[in-house]
């Protein structure tokens, strides 16, 4: 039983970070989808506009969208829903893409976030 219980004590929190990688796709394709748009949109009217934006929740609701768009920039935050197993994934807090196509996020590793 003592060996079962060392066992379960390494392999949870191990399986639970593998979990959290996996989610983390979820916040860039809210990024990647919203800025395609954005892009779309600056190419046929010349200019960025808010009203492009399709989604301001991910597809499996574990980030949220924040955005900064002027007629010639945008800046799009995907931001880990409160509560949800995302929010306390400390090595990737948050990601953020512009439209100059520069890919950044914070937390304790955030060299990692985007691969």
């Amino acid at each position: 039983m003592v060996v079962l219980a060392l066992l379960m004590s390494i392999a949870v929190p191990g399986f639970q970070d593998f979990i959290r990688q996996s989610r983390r796709d979820d916040g860039r394709h809210l990024l990647l989808l919203n800025a395609h748009r954005l892009q779309r949109c600056f190419t046929l009217e010349g200019v960025y506009n808010g009203s492009c934006v399709t989604r301001s929740d991910s597809k499996e609701g574990y980030y949220t969208l924040s955005s900064t768009i002027t007629a010639t920039t945008f800046t799009l935050t995907a931001l880990p829903v409160a509560g949800s197993s995302q929010a306390k994934d400390s090595n990737c807090q948050s990601f953020v893409y512009d439209q100059t196509g520069r890919r950044t996020a914070t937390g304790a590793d955030p060299g990692t976030c985007w691969r």
